[in-house]
């Protein structure tokens, strides 16, 4: 699963979370302060009518009680008789007169002596019930105080609550609370959300303006590479990028300084050879033939080098065939032998009994395997032999040359397959060739879906190896 994908998940559930633990902590605080709104509001109510009841007897009492009716509307009062008649002749709640003091079937008379105070108001009643039709609960009300006039008669005292909503609908004080405090969660959230996303992507975009400017070194920052999810992976394989192009760039830096340089030398050879043949009793045969060379080496040279910027290019594949290895080989081999007896080296190659079969561009492996012969040849040491052995395996044919020369140090074998790429010791024209030999070898092996590979031989000398994938389908 996608590391932003459950990023961005989880920072939702959180903040839907954060919201409804806030908006039920607000909820509570209000229902808290409300639970003793009613009583405070009810004893105060019930001491007023007590108070009116014994200075104005019942008709002030009416009077009060219908003036109370028409100023506070959230709140009903009912005051009921001995006989269970409400005074202003209302609709009494089935439930108030059936706990009124001294109803039928219930315990409990009026006292003989009224009480000097009324006693204390505490909730009471089955709690409120739920109706779906209206989404409304049922009224809170309290239990009956009891007030009496100054000739002995007793009221019960009935205060009913208003019909409480559901939800914030029923706290109009909080709906304000919980509207900021979603917009104050929420809006934090997608800052944090959108500033985790969107700083890797301006570290992003600055690095890549650096690169583009020329700065081959530039770096996403260190915190950005470090992230675990996508875009840490995508800054990642950014400077992997980054550094990949420096080094493309500055390999194409010094090709262009050795191509330069490799060009300039027969030039300089080929100015001194028309130098001395100008000069009065020059040998001008002598210096022809050396103009002659230098100029086939210029020739020589510059078609490597192009045939190395076309397959770099991807434009130097010929058309595709089907190319027997063992008849190339074979004839490489016979060419490169007269090469060798002129160095006292000799050409180990036992051709396959039966031919090997791939598909490709048979001058380029043709110029793939001669590179790596005419190499081998050039650095064996006299007396010895270089081996051509070919192999066929599961999924990959390979082309071994081996020679006894003095091998390539170890920490240079991967460097063999560069342009114009030189051992130390071997800098001098006459053992060290070219320079661009073995870099088009393996730009033809990556060209034909294969590699080519540099090892020191256990015996001494060097083993390079040429990997073909096996057509598909061969025996």
């Amino acid at each position: 699963m996608s590391r932003l994908y459950t990023r961005i998940f989880a920072s939702f559930w959180a903040v839907l979370g954060l919201v409804v633990a806030g908006t039920a902590a607000v909820t509570w605080l209000v229902l808290a302060e409300r639970s003793d709104s009613l009583p405070r509001a009810a004893a105060a109510l019930v001491t007023e009518a007590g108070a009116v009841l014994r200075s104005e007897g019942e008709a002030g009492l009416k009077q009060w009680l219908a003036l109370q009716e028409a100023g506070r509307p959230e709140l009903h009062v009912f005051i009921l008789d001995a006989g269970g008649r409400e005074l202003l002749s209302r609709h009494v709640p089935p439930f108030l007169a059936h706990h009124r003091h001294g109803a039928p079937g219930r315990p409990g008379e009026l006292p003989a002596e009224p009480p000097a105070e009324p006693p204390p108001v505490e909730p009471h009643g089955p709690g409120p019930a739920f109706d779906p039709l209206t989404m409304r609960l049922a009224p809170h009300w309290l239990a009956p105080s009891l007030i009496t006039a100054a000739d002995g008669r007793s009221y019960d005292v009935f205060v009913v609550g208003p019909r409480p909503r559901i939800g914030l609908l029923g706290i109009p004080e909080s709906r304000w609370a919980v509207l900021l405090l979603a917009i104050v969660v929420t809006g934090s959230a997608s800052w944090l959300l959108t500033r985790s996303i969107t700083r890797p992507v301006s570290a992003l975009g600055a690095a890549t303006r650096d690169l583009a400017a020329g700065n081959l070194d530039v770096r996403v920052q260190p915190a950005v590479s470090a992230r675990r999810d996508e875009l840490g992976a995508l800054s990642r394989d950014f400077d992997a990028m980054a550094a990949r192009l420096r080094e493309t760039l500055r390999g194409r830096e010094r090709l262009l300084g050795d191509i330069s340089h490799e060009l300039r030398s027969p030039l300089a050879r080929m100015r001194v050879a028309l130098g001395l043949a100008r000069q009065p009793g020059g040998d001008v045969g002598r210096q022809l033939a050396r103009l002659d060379a230098e100029t086939e080496r210029l020739d020589r040279l510059i078609g490597q080098v192009l045939q190395l910027s076309r397959l770099d290019a991807g434009a130097g594949m010929l058309a595709v065939e089907d190319v027997d290895l063992v008849e190339l080989v074979d004839g490489i081999a016979r060419d490169a032998a007269f090469e060798a007896q002129a160095r006292n080296v000799r050409i180990d190659w036992q051709a396959p009994a039966r031919g090997v079969r791939v598909r490709g561009a048979a001058p380029l492996l043709a110029s793939a395997v001669e590179n790596v012969v005419r190499n081998a040849v050039r650095y064996a040491g006299p007396g010895s032999a270089v081996a051509i052995a070919l192999a066929e395996g599961a999924s990959a044919l390979t082309i071994v040359v081996r020679d006894h020369g003095p091998g390539v140090p170890d920490s240079e074998l991967e460097r063999i397959f560069e342009p114009f790429h030189r051992i130390a010791d071997s800098r001098e024209r006459e053992s060290g060739g070219d320079g661009i030999g073995l870099a088009i070898t393996s730009r033809v092996m990556k060209a034909h879906g294969g590699q080519a590979r540099a090892a020191n031989a256990p015996g001494g000398g060097l083993c390079v190896t040429l990997e073909l994938p096996r057509p598909a389908g061969a025996a």
